[in-house]
């Protein structure tokens, strides 16, 4: 083989090995931002169940204005990669969503799991914290 054709290989062998390289890195970040996006989404799913809980009347199995036993909906309770925690007391609403299980996606510090954090109190708008 001439020198010009093993040069060519080994360019054409670093070529493809950056674009793998590259591509794999591209895929690893947008699904950390998918996974931000699915956990962002999820907690506002559960505020707004929180919330149709609050409006309905006690004799319905609501809390009659109150976020008082408000309990996670069983369908949340089967997600293998997203943990859930909420807790209501009078006007006031908490949950935490975050990046669940063995292959939870890490968040910007690259050391804990993607994690959000939504307060309400009373008919103030909820406010969204991204932890990580």
């Amino acid at each position: 083989m001439g020198q010009q054709q093993l040069l060519l290989i080994v360019l054409g062998i670093l070529i493809v090995g950056m674009a793998i390289y590259g591509t794999t890195h591209i895929l690893e970040y947008y699904n950390a931002v998918q996974t931000r996006d699915r956990v962002r989404q999820e907690g506002l799913l559960l505020c707004q169940y929180a919330e149709e809980y609050k409006l309905r009347a006690k004799q319905l199995g609501g809390g009659g204005g109150l976020y008082d036993g408000f309990k996670l909906p069983k369908f949340f309770i089967g997600e293998p990669d997203i943990g859930y925690w909420v807790g209501g007391w009078g006007q006031f609403l908490l949950v935490y969503t975050c990046s669940w299980g063995p292959g939870a996606v890490k968040g910007e510090d690259s050391t804990w799991p993607i994690s959000i954090l939504i307060i309400k109190s009373g008919n103030d708008p909820a406010r969204v914290y991204t932890l990580n």
